[in-house]
């Protein structure tokens, strides 16, 4: 068991300007009528590579060859509310049969397009390639898409300036990722936004610092960053369906304290928009400038805080609690504790949780879904915009509706971006 945060490093995105306890609010419903096509299935469980790693949420997706009938379904993609596109893995894509070309810069016929995302536990690099997604019934139709380039199929090498980002450590397997790729459905419409787009004008111009984005020539063996209008960029696929776009839905059941072998859910996109999808009684929590909202928690005033999928865990800092023997990156308190935390919107919106924290030694090792594990808050190598947080990881998601509305998108009344449950 180890730490599990693939949620983009939000300081990158924040400098860069990116894309411009129990159950509350609706609870959970009954699933939605079959004649409806804006979901598709969630599943928490071993995953694509069938390894011991806890709480992952996965769905499938189809990909395929723009304006073509091309297609292949990629299995085991980890849904995540704190990244933004497609990442799927070249070997996923090559042994469904899939080809996607190497997208051009535009600025350099000789050169492709790459790119360096920074997360939590490490970073993802690969080319960009142009993409059509189908998720159930919803289609966006020639996004760009990154592909991870695991089975070493893209040249140049990884530069330097991508691996100091974050630990050095390469996500790009399937051991390292346990999944065959993400699908990033968080609150921005595109990975980087306008400063990727306009960092050739800044001062220094593009660095690895304003920019994820390299134009990267094979013979050479170079890449350098360089700017990518945001149409070109890694694209949220939500924001391209036709209807359905302004965000999405988690819904997971509750479960036991013990935990679960596997849990179905739905992602359901849209917010107010069809009829499962209606916010109802959900609190709704904008969010600051920077993309957050304050979390008061044990006497701190955590104003960084955020709601991540793609967490496997509460994590959060409390001196009170005892962590694991071996793995510190986690709590393990004698016996399990009640906790509780009050969430605070830009709007002023205020909305108590309460939560449990087990030790995590005792939990079962045949289950793959926990809403008790909780871990010590993360810190982020390059950017300080992740030390003064609450992440509320996948345990929070069991028995929500959890609400994620896209930025500058009008959604149930309110325009995002905002988390609601």
């Amino acid at each position: 068991m180890r730490r599990h945060i693939w949620s983009v490093l939000l300081g990158v995105c924040v400098l860069t300007g990116c894309g411009g306890g129990g159950g509350s609010g609706g609870g959970v419903s009954t699933p939605p009528p079959a004649v409806l096509t804006n979901l598709t299935a969630l599943t928490v469980g071993p995953g694509p590579n069938g390894q011991n790693n806890i709480n992952i949420p996965y769905a499938n997706v189809m990909i395929c060859q723009p304006n073509t009938s091309t297609c292949a379904t990629i299995n085991g993609l980890l849904v995540d509310t704190g990244s933004y596109g497609i990442r799927v893995l070249a070997s996923a894509l090559a042994s469904a049969g899939l080809t996607l070309p190497n997208t051009a810069d535009p600025a350099n016929a000789n050169n492709t397009l790459a790119e360096c995302i920074p997360f939590v536990d490490g970073y993802t690099w690969g080319p960009l390639a142009t993409a059509t997604i189908k998720i159930n019934g919803e289609t966006a139709s020639s996004i760009p898409i990154n592909v991870l380039n695991d089975n070493n199929t893209y040249n140049p090498t990884v530069p330097t300036a991508c691996t100091s980002l974050t630990s050095n450590t390469s996500l790009d397997s399937l051991a390292a990722l346990h999944a065959n790729g993400i699908l990033g459905v968080g609150i921005f419409p595109d990975d980087c936004g306008q400063g990727c787009e306009t960092c050739a004008s800044a001062g220094g111009g593009c660095t690895d610092q304003n920019d994820v984005y390299y134009s990267c020539n094979s013979t050479a063996n170079v890449c350098t960053p360089t700017p990518v209008p945001e149409t070109a960029q890694t694209r949220n696929p939500v924001v391209s369906f036709t209807t359905d776009n302004n965000g999405v839905i988690i819904e997971l059941p509750s479960i036991a304290a013990s935990g679960s072998a596997s849990v179905s859910g739905s992602l359901i996109f849209g917010i107010g928009t069809q009829s499962n999808n209606g916010l109802g009684g959900a609190a709704v929590l904008t969010l600051s400038q920077n993309s957050f909202f304050t979390t008061t928690f044990n006497g701190q005033t955590l104003n960084s805080s955020f709601i991540d999928s793609g967490s496997n865990a509460y994590y959060f800092a409390d001196a009170s609690l005892a962590t694991c023997s071996g793995n510190t990156d986690f709590y393990c308190p004698a016996s399990t504790v009640t906790l509780s935390a009050t969430n605070q919107g830009g709007n002023g919106i205020m909305s108590n949780v309460s939560f449990q924290v087990a030790n995590l030694n005792t939990l079962s090792n045949t289950n793959f879904a926990f809403n008790d594990v909780a871990g010590t808050a993360a810190t982020s190598t390059g950017t300080d915009m992740l030390n003064n947080d609450f992440d509320f990881g996948l345990p929070f998601f069991f028995g929500r509706h959890v609400f994620i509305a896209i930025d500058g998108a009008a959604a149930g009344g309110t325009t995002g971006p905002y988390y609601a449950y």
